[in-house]
């Protein structure tokens, strides 16, 4: 096999400095805030577009879809052509899309836009960590993945606060409108911000383009998440069966085009070697349970919450303002703790942590119900931040400890592909739960959102139980 040449820098240092490194992060921390933000304003989407349960849950979950589909690719392409170069690319298209959205007169083009969007998104994220990859090391690097860790994690719940806030200054007729333009002034921003400070790196070796592989693995990702949340809102007819039946077959295709290219000195979408390092690999299991599990609850939160309890979009953001900012907080502290403590241990933490607050959580808000105490609810969510913070950070660390440079864009293609498809999994299975739970003609009572979200607890805090014992196998350095 043909080795890759190392990353190189063309016409600015390699070191990304911390200039560089918030304007990196600005692409992350714009693509969470975005999802997050369009996830609180979902109630008042159907409410101004007449959209049914099942369009509101598309319009989340095709911004992920879009999003995980073409990530590996948007990672080899930030290899072959530039990272800054797709990174400025991507940011422009995103900022040009979010505009779209806040124009959109029909659920039909919101939902189109919103799919651009995350194409988009797939362009720009991979570069993020590729860049911090290629340009940082030791204890730089530690920082560097905190940083990305509390904008990963810390971003969702800063959108959703920021989505319940814009929520209530329709400056274009309606509120959700002003979510997504808000997205558009973050766009310009931070393109001229990467323009400035983004260091240029690449990591050429061939140029070819595994196009069969992207093809195959977007088959496979659509196959799953459509059925999924389509399903139950229109009765699970057959062609939803034989994309499921479909799933595993794509799969295994895709992996074996690219055991085969790799054999043959050829550069796949995701190198085989990349799953030889147990860390990775591992840690692949640990973000879709991690993902899929946070993502229903943020959709499941935003329902419960507003459409449910009929808080406003303002209340339902407050809640988990203390939770945000916690995370935050804790997620940077994770940083300075992960050379001391390695990130094994950080994470076996945080998956205790989570789970004991999730269950505690959980057996709060079943009983209360339509009473739900706003205060109980921010007060135990501050815990599940806690667990959070101790998970996100560490495990981005631990899977790219032993990752070469030459395969950064790979490495974090395929790890923000399992995070964004998992976010849209979780959305998708408790979008079309909830809309089987709450079809008919009564309405479901607020009893139903209330019990829905406990349900989505406990099943997280198994996760979270899981998520630990898996963190037992990384090694201990």
């Amino acid at each position: 096999m043909t080795t890759a040449s190392p990353p190189t820098t063309r016409s600015r240092p390699r070191t990304l400095g911390l200039p560089g490194l918030l304007a990196t992060l600005s692409a992350l921390l714009l693509s969470v805030v975005s999802f997050a933000a369009a996830g609180i304003a979902v109630p008042d989407i159907g409410v101004s577009l007449h959209a049914s349960p099942a369009e509101q849950s598309l319009v989340v979950s095709v911004y992920s879809l879009g999003f995980a589909v073409p990530m590996v690719l948007g990672g080899r392409l930030g290899d072959l052509y530039g990272r800054r170069r797709l990174f400025l690319l991507g940011m422009a298209g995103f900022t040009l899309f979010s505009l779209m959205a806040a124009l959109s007169p029909a659920v039909g083009v919101l939902i189109a836009a919103r799919a651009l969007t995350g194409v988009c998104a797939a362009a720009m994220v991979p570069q993020v960590l590729a860049t911090i990859t290629a340009s940082t090391q030791g204890r730089e690097r530690a920082r560097a993945v905190a940083l990305f860790g509390a904008t990963a994690g810390g971003a969702t719940a800063i959108g959703q606060v920021l989505g319940g806030v814009l929520l209530s200054v329709p400056l274009l007729g309606a509120g959700w409108r002003t979510v997504f333009a808000v997205s558009v002034v973050m766009g310009v921003v931070a393109f001229l911000a990467a323009l400035r400070w983004v260091p240029a790196t690449s990591s050429p070796g061939h140029r070819s383009l595994d196009l069969v592989g992207t093809v195959l693995l977007g088959a496979a990702l659509l196959s799953l998440l459509v059925p999924l949340s389509q399903g139950a809102a229109l009765g699970w007819p057959a062609w939803c069966w034989a994309l499921l039946m479909a799933v595993p077959v794509l799969f295994a295709a895709f992996w074996r085009s690219q055991s085969r290219l790799h054999r043959a000195g050829r550069v796949p979408l995701v190198p085989p070697p990349l799953f030889r390092l147990g860390s990775y690999r591992v840690g692949l299991v640990m973000a879709l349970m991690l993902q899929s599990a946070f993502g229903a609850f943020t959709f499941l939160y935003a329902l419960t919450t507003q459409t449910g309890l009929g808080w406003t979009p303002t209340h339902a953001a407050l809640v988990l303002l203390p939770y945000a900012l916690c995370f935050f907080a804790v997620s940077v502290w994770s940083g300075k703790l992960a050379p001391r403590f390695g990130f094994r241990r950080l994470l076996i933490i945080g998956g205790v942590i989570q789970a004991a607050m999730l269950a505690i959580t959980a057996t709060s808000v079943f009983p209360q119900g339509t009473g739900l105490n706003s205060w109980t609810l921010a007060a135990s969510l501050v815990g599940v931040g806690i667990g959070q913070a101790f998970m996100f950070g560490p495990l981005v660390g631990a899977m790219i400890a032993d990752v070469p440079p030459a395969s950064a864009g790979a490495a974090s293609g395929a790890l923000q592909t399992t995070q964004q498809a998992a976010m849209g999994l979780g959305v998708a299975v408790a979008g079309g739960l909830l809309a089987a739970a709450t079809a008919g003609p009564v309405p479901p009572a607020g009893g139903t959102y209330t019990t829905a979200l406990a349900v989505c607890m406990i099943v997280q805090a198994a996760f979270a139980v899981a998520f630990a014992l898996c963190a037992l196998t990384l090694p201990r350095r």
